[in-house]
């Protein structure tokens, strides 16, 4: 019979556990309502390492720095937490403003109708694709057809039943960010030149094609990672920002720092990316950024050392508010 790598343990014995490796606990009765509302592995194993000593080998048991609180790690998960709606709300501003841009270039292009916006001739093949080797496009159209066809989503019932068909300003309201960033990797050049030009506020060179494709990359991964719960603090997406001005300029990263991993695929690399997005109206950013430094100002607050520590794996420096603070204020 297999044997269960990681077998049920009950809420006393975790707490046992926790205390066996140092972990100070000062109140039971809280410690059981904190494991049962919030799970031993999201809390405990989600957020225990910035509090572990280090380790000679891999394999030794966790023990916790002297003086390491159960408090210590419950007010890192709710920072975090803060983080993660922080970021999820503004990944929704950001999807909201290339949703828009997307629906107006399809239909000022190719007009408001399905048969024509909507025709494969108007889009890439893209790649095959390895869970089931179609092609990008054929995926994306078995998904769009599928919502046109029957759609069972508010508005696309009603212009469907009503008008017979569903124009790009409604359709765009039924695909995820993931579809929307495929429909735009396989649009057509006139498209994206307009999609493109309409969020910069600018006509784009090159490198602005460059970078928005991948901006809308890494915003979709850190999009999808705060919808599902993911730790935000010290996420790395799979997608890497390329090392440009607003790394040098800006922030003060080096391409030492950069190639050590700031602002490569960290959070300061979605901050980077979103500067670039929406360099021709920051109020949104404005918002988020002052969030963030309440929530992380609050953090210092009470732990200090830990406050250094999370900067670090944010990828800011402790001047980050200031920086960005001048290049939206003063751009």
């Amino acid at each position: 019979m297999a044997v269960l790598e990681k077998p049920f343990i009950d809420i006393d014995d975790q707490i046992e556990r926790l205390v066996s490796r140092g972990l100070e606990i000062n109140n039971f009765d809280k410690a059981r309502r904190q494991l049962i509302k919030v799970t031993y592995y999201d809390l405990i194993n989600g957020y225990k390492d910035m509090f572990l000593m280090p380790k000679k080998d891999r394999n030794e048991e966790d023990i916790f720095i002297k003086g390491t609180k159960l408090e210590d790690i419950i007010e890192l998960y709710e920072l975090d937490r803060h983080l993660r709606s922080a970021t999820l709300l503004f990944m929704l501003d950001i999807e909201s403003r290339f949703y828009s841009s997307i629906a107006y270039s399809l239909s000022k292009i190719y007009g408001e109708k399905e048969d024509d916006y909507l025709s494969t001739d108007n889009y890439k093949e893209g790649k095959i694709q390895s869970h089931n080797n179609k092609l990008e496009r054929e995926n994306l159209f078995d998904i769009i057809n599928k919502k046109i066809r029957n759609p069972n989503q508010q508005p696309l019932k009603y212009y469907k039943r009503k008008y017979k068909n569903i124009p790009p300003w409604i359709l765009v309201k039924d695909l995820t960010f993931g579809e929307l960033v495929m429909l735009y990797k396989l649009s057509s050049r006139d498209v994206k030149t307009m999609v493109v030009t309409n969020i910069l506020g600018r006509s784009p060179n090159e490198d602005d094609y460059e970078l928005f494709s991948i901006s809308i990359k890494i915003f979709n991964k850190f999009r999808n990672w705060a919808a599902h719960g993911g730790r935000m603090y010290n996420y790395n997406s799979s997608i890497d920002f390329p090392f440009n001005d607003y790394h040098k300029k800006v922030l003060n990263i080096t391409r030492y720092e950069y190639k050590s991993g700031r602002g490569k695929n960290d959070f300061t690399s979605l901050i980077i990316a979103a500067m670039f997005f929406l360099k021709s109206d920051y109020h949104e950013m404005l918002e988020f950024v002052v969030n963030i430094n309440f929530y992380l100002k609050e953090y210092k607050k009470t732990h200090p050392e830990s406050y250094e520590k999370v900067l670090s794996e944010l990828g800011f420096s402790n001047n980050y508010y200031e920086l960005i603070e001048k290049e939206m204020l003063h751009k």
